[in-house]
């Protein structure tokens, strides 16, 4: 059983899904909590500090993209995992919705079973921190796991947990060339196929931060970090 400690918050307007979802959860040893409100699931989150948020992008008042954005400015949540559950499926969704903070985006309609096993690895993902990269030295570019921080010629850049975490990876074996499904299924747990943009957001915010001359594209094959 999971430890009961590991709270989800479920934010969605569909009172059928969330009951479902909710009772699948809580069979797995997870604590739940729920709201078809924006505001108000802002501010559970805020006081529940929830290990990870299952979030429609269709809500009313704020939806989905502005609660993400919400959430991910408070430190206190720098760590929760966030997820998209939506039936929306076009590109343009899903790159708005990890430029805004996601770490995953799930479509619509999706077994229970299915749902609570890719929230389950993601969770066993996060928490078993296997990349190691605690503080390693690079010429202009230096990572501290511990605080999830990195520095550019010695000033301080704070990521979002999943492009710390990317460049975390390709920093254990600088030059290697890391593929799409080595790194989908190290940081996500999971094979994230090239039609899904998830990878490439990822990469292409990482740049817009970094500049262009420290991840490599191998073009149909992955990326490597040069240093």
């Amino acid at each position: 059983m999971t430890n009961p400690n590991l709270k989800i918050l479920i934010i969605d307007t569909d009172t059928e899904l969330i009951s479902t979802a909710e009772t699948a959860l809580k069979q797995e040893g997870f604590s739940v909590i729920s709201s078809n409100n924006s505001r108000e699931a802002i501010t559970i989150a805020k006081k529940e500090l929830p290990e990870l948020v299952l979030l429609d992008l269709l809500m009313p008042e704020l939806d989905g993209i502005d609660i993400c954005i919400e959430l991910r400015h408070n430190i206190e949540l720098a760590n929760t995992l966030i997820v998209f559950h939506t039936e929306r499926n076009e590109d343009y969704s899903q790159i708005a919705a990890f430029n805004a903070g996601a770490d995953d985006y799930i479509i619509k309609p999706v077994k229970p079973r299915v749902l609570v096993s890719r929230l389950k690895a993601l969770l066993k993902r996060h928490s078993s921190h296997q990349i190691e990269a605690d503080k390693i030295p690079m010429t202009g570019l230096s990572i501290d796991r511990e605080r999830y921080l990195i520095f550019l010629e010695g000033a301080e850049i704070v990521l979002p947990r999943k492009e710390f975490e990317l460049l975390s990876l390709l920093s254990t074996a600088p030059r290697k060339v890391f593929t799409r499904k080595e790194i989908s299924q190290l940081i996500w747990g999971y094979e994230i196929f090239s039609k899904n943009r998830t990878i490439d957001v990822h990469i292409r915010k990482l740049r817009e931060k970094l500049g262009d001359k420290y991840i490599k594209t191998i073009k149909g094959i992955g990326y490597s970090l040069e240093i």
